[in-house]
């Protein structure tokens, strides 16, 4: 039997609510694009702003800054709080890292482990569950919507949104819908995860099929007492917290996502139909079909010649891409590795992750980009013995107190003024201005300006591995 609904004729004010957003995960069918170090969430895909960012600009409008938590994990966090702070300074502060990636239900458990710690009530207030990497258009749609879920969280239902399927998709999960109990709220029936084709395809004609949208709504005490019912080892966990830090134990538990640990598991789940258009940019067919395109169906990205092809994604983000008589086929290229393949084959760009993975090759961790809380660095060529960077850091940053012990660096300001301390011993250098850091000399670099100061560091040396390096201070709490 289900729980009876309250639909209020007019919408009710919201009362206070908490919104837990999930910044972590690797987006490996976004290769080479999308990489461990630099995930698709953190990534620009389609207009000028990332899919974090998007998806705080469709949130913060609906939540009180502190409110909002963003749990990401440790290797992503310095560029997650340097998005976030780009849009509200004071959410900057509610980015948590965990320590290793645990799927999404620890994730969950992170977040409300902080909700409730920074007395965001006594669990009885609903809690808002958003993944960062969808697409979701018509925000005015999707705030009803939301007011809709949240107004039925805090009558004790477990809430998600159903969309309707547009097209056969395999790589969705799916869930019918089962007695009504209001206008356009539904019981959920059952769930399905990713079905094979033959389901996927019945599913669209079915007319009582929804895709998954992967966000979720509940009040806390709620959820946690199914994760006691469902979970006894994550609650274990949940239990000691009050004792030892939950980051603490991450290692010990197991990784589990949301829906599999008790999403599926529940009997009494409510189903919002969306009325917004929703849409996972999980690989680059989706990217494609929500691109714009010229008139022989084409999307183009970047530096791109074209001749002559049709219905093809061609994608550039580091020097020019030419491309001739191509016909539905995707082509991504980077700084340092290009993708080429067919649409039909587009699920199978997971099996090139994994092949480069096996030969442990670094392209499927490393982005060409890598960001630092200090600022970022780009890698431009490197070879036996040398390497050359491209070295920004932001005003007001400085990079760890360090020295190595094989290698030794030269630096070139190109722009903006550097205070370099090296051997104890500080000088000011500004553009065109150079200096020399042997090895095991201890040495900083720090931007006093209001400008970016960007520098070309070039290596020498029998080892340029970033483990080669010793930290005495550190403004970031980075150990040596």
């Amino acid at each position: 039997m289900s729980k009876p609904v309250h639909t209020p004729a007019k919408a009710a004010p919201q009362a206070p609510g908490q919104a837990i957003i999930l910044a972590g995960g690797a987006g490996t069918r976004l290769w080479p694009l999308s990489r461990t170090l630099f995930p698709k969430q953190l990534i620009t895909l389609n207009g000028q702003q990332s899919m974090l960012q998007q998806t705080l600009q469709r949130v913060l409008p609906a939540f009180d800054p502190e409110r909002v938590w963003v749990v990401t994990n440790e290797e992503h966090v310095y560029e997650v709080r340097a998005q976030v702070r780009a849009l509200e300074p004071r959410l900057e502060a509610h980015v948590l890292a965990e320590p290793l990636a645990r799927n999404t239900l620890p994730a969950v458990l992170l977040g409300l482990d902080s909700i409730l710690a920074a007395g965001g009530g006594d669990g009885g207030i609903p809690v808002a569950v958003f993944p960062s990497d969808h697409l979701v258009q018509d925000q005015d749609a999707w705030l009803r919507n939301l007011s809709q879920a949240m107004d039925l969280a805090r009558q004790g239902h477990f809430v998600t949104f159903g969309v309707k399927p547009r097209r056969v998709d395999t790589g969705y999960g799916f869930m019918a819908r089962g007695e009504a109990l209001a206008p356009g709220v539904h019981q959920v029936r059952e769930f399905v995860e990713k079905p094979p084709l033959h389901l996927a395809e019945a599913f669209l004609r079915s007319g009582v099929h929804y895709w998954s949208s992967g966000m979720f709504f509940f009040q806390a005490k709620n959820f946690l007492k199914d994760v006691a019912r469902f979970q006894p080892q994550l609650w274990d966990w949940w239990l000691r917290r009050d004792k030892t830090p939950m980051a603490q134990g991450y290692r010990d538990i197991p990784a589990i996502s949301l829906d599999y640990g008790v999403l599926e598991k529940l009997q009494d789940i409510v189903m919002v139909e969306a009325a917004f258009q929703w849409d996972d940019l999980g690989n680059w067919e989706a990217v494609y079909r929500l691109g714009d395109k010229d008139a022989y169906g084409n999307v183009l990205q970047g530096d791109v010649l074209n001749l002559d092809c049709r219905g093809c994604l061609l994608v550039s983000t580091s020097g020019k891409l030419a491309a001739m008589g191509l016909t539905d086929t995707i082509v991504v290229q980077t700084r340092d590795a290009t993708l080429a393949i067919p649409f039909r084959e587009v699920q199978r760009v997971r099996d090139v992750v994994g092949q480069l993975r096996a030969e442990n090759n670094p392209l499927t961790e490393v982005h060409p980009t890598v960001f630092r809380p200090w600022g970022r660095y780009c890698v431009l060529e490197e070879g036996p013995r040398f390497k050359i960077k491209r070295i920004v850091v932001q005003p007001g940053a400085r990079l760890s107190l360090q020295m190595h012990h094989h290698r030794s660096e030269h630096w070139v300001v190109l722009e903006g003024t550097a205070l370099v301390e090296i051997g104890g011993e500080e000088r000011v250098l500004v553009e065109n201005q150079s200096v020399d850091i042997p090895k095991t000399t201890a040495h900083r670099l720090f931007n006093p300006g209001k400008v970016p100061l960007e520098i070309i560091e070039v290596q020498s040396g029998p080892y340029l591995g970033e483990d080669d390096i010793v930290r005495y201070q550190d403004t970031y709490g980075r150990g040596g």
